[in-house]
């Protein structure tokens, strides 16, 4: 056992320090069993590879400034584990987002107010759109006005589905916080 922590400590080491090679054992290492884990827990084979590519693409990226307190191991599995996380939030709210949607069409018999206020919030996601980046705006769009699936959404955009999702998150977030603002 001390033997792979200290490997593990050396891969880390060679890591901070550029080396791509230390980078590719770990993915080799890892990347089947991270897969495993996450597909278990969400048994969506598409979503589940682009948590474990942006996983370790942020893995890479902040290798620098990386402070692995616990193993290795742990450090990834709970970066996945975080990922997965987060999907089943973001999907909570889509799923929300979109039953608001699907009963805006059932409220025919509203009142006058009521259809002011609507149009009010309306007009202020449209502005809150309108400030995205280009990137998180088309993806917003395709999915909301458009209706394409995570995967036609990537597909369209040449991006990971995690990508999309990622998008989507923020996208929603920022709208979150915007109407919370408007009703304090």
């Amino acid at each position: 056992m001390p033997e792979k922590v200290l490997n593990e400590q050396e891969l880390l080491v060679r890591i901070k320090n550029d080396d791509e090679s230390a980078f590719i054992e770990v993915y080799d290492l890892y990347w089947k069993r991270l897969f495993n884990f996450g597909y278990k827990k969400l048994g969506k084979k598409e979503i589940v590879e682009g948590i474990v590519q942006e996983v370790f693409i942020d893995f890479w990226t902040k290798r620098s400034k990386l402070e692995i307190h616990s193993s290795l191991t742990s450090y990834l599995f709970t970066s996945v584990n975080y990922r997965i996380i987060n999907h089943y939030k973001s999907q909570s709210i889509r799923d929300k987002y979109a039953a608001h949607e699907k009963s805006k069409g059932e409220q025919k018999n509203s009142s006058t107010d009521e259809k002011i206020l609507f149009n009010d919030l309306k007009s202020n996601i449209k502005k809150v759109v309108r400030k995205f980046p280009p990137q998180r705006k088309k993806v917003y769009q395709l999915r909301f006005s458009k209706g394409l699936s995570y995967i036609e959404i990537a597909e369209n955009l040449e991006i990971s589905v995690s990508t999309v999702e990622k998008h989507l998150m923020r996208a929603l977030r920022d709208i979150r916080v915007s109407l919370r603002e408007l009703t304090l």
